[in-house]
């Protein structure tokens, strides 16, 4: 332009200012700018007319925080946390069951599991003999985590994700209604160890007043009187027994000179002959039983070996030197064999 300042490169005419050679007034006051064009070129990636946006955090539009070496919390990832573990009881009638929740745990995270678990074991934790103890010493070891949780500051902001919600402190929950449960029963048993509830020793007892029933006169009542029958006699026929045939029995025999006397010898009884002859060599022996202080006792039992009839057997017996067999040919079972002794060899 030949009235004017030379045309700028950027392709803008008002850019250099008044092309006709007039000085340029200042801009008027106004707002920063911000809608519209800069006065500064704006930062990489970042829209024309809009204000600097910060940082991403997680999930929550705060800066990502610091690197943290210490341990973070098992359900948010928040620090910091600490490790501890938290116990909860289960009364299963007869038998009962043993909880844990282990960490580690932020502050707020740890503080809902301490008052959850807590709670579970108020209402469950008294229903089996032996929970009866160990409910109460489950609350007791739970105030150590619950110490240790309770120091710990809030979760950096940024640091963690979704959290356990802590609800309303174990005081004011219903739950905390359980705990009369085991005082009363701790009452009722100081009660009955002072004698509070049973009866006092000191009174004399009182004699039981038993109301008097009056039962009303029964009226007499007469029955009539029955007929009486006499039945009419009947003859019983008369029956004559036979007179019974008498029957004599012998007399009685000697058992010692039966032959089945013998049969009950046995080892360590005294035998004789009372044909004179020695055992081995008589064919038909009358033999009898003694006593073994008897001089006349011929004889000795070494052993008595049975259902047999073989005389071999006695080569067992070393002191031996007779025999006497009872054979049963109808009955082998009841034949036996006698070794014998001689007392007067």
């Amino acid at each position: 332009m030949p009235y004017g300042s030379q045309q700028p490169d950027d392709g803008n005419p008002y850019a250099a200012g008044n092309p006709y050679g007039a000085p340029t007034p200042p801009p008027p006051p106004g707002p920063p700018p911000g809608y519209g064009y800069p006065t500064a070129p704006p930062p990489p990636d970042q829209p024309y007319g809009y204000p600097p946006q910060p940082a991403p955090g997680y999930g929550y539009g705060y800066p990502p925080p610091a690197p943290q070496d210490g341990p973070t919390c098992r359900f948010c990832g928040g620090f910091p946390a600490v490790d501890t573990t938290v116990r909860g009881h289960q009364g299963l009638l007869l038998a009962y069951r043993m909880l844990r929740m282990s960490g580690p745990f932020c502050r707020t995270c740890g503080t809902a599991t301490v008052r959850d678990m807590s709670a579970r074991t108020l209402v469950q934790g008294w229903w089996s003999p032996v929970s009866v103890l160990l409910a109460p010493i489950t609350l007791l070891l739970n105030l150590v985590p619950n110490g240790r949780i309770k120091q710990l500051p809030p979760p950096v902001p940024g640091s963690h994700g979704p959290q356990l919600d802590p609800g309303v402190p174990l005081g004011r929950r219903p739950h905390a209604l359980m705990l009369l449960l085991p005082l009363s029963l701790v009452v009722t048993l100081v009660l009955v160890a002072t004698g509070a509830l049973g009866p006092k020793q000191d009174d004399p007892a009182k004699p039981i007043a038993i109301p008097t029933v009056t039962v009303p006169p029964v009226s007499t009542f007469s029955p009539p009187a029955l007929p009486t029958y006499t039945p009419r006699p009947f003859p019983s026929p008369t029956f004559t027994m036979p007179p019974l045939p008498s029957i004599t029995l012998p007399p009685p025999s000697d058992p010692s000179t039966e032959a089945n006397s013998i049969d009950q010898a046995k080892s360590g009884d005294c035998l004789r002959n009372e044909n004179g002859t020695g055992a081995t060599h008589d064919a038909n022996p009358k033999i009898t039983m003694l006593p073994c202080g008897d001089s006349r006792a011929q004889y000795k039992v070494v052993f008595k070996y049975l259902a047999t009839s073989d005389e071999k057997v006695c080569e067992k017996q070393p002191k031996s030197d007779s025999t006497y067999t009872r054979t049963y040919s109808n009955l082998p079972s009841l034949s036996y064999v006698l070794c014998l002794q001689s007392l007067h060899g």
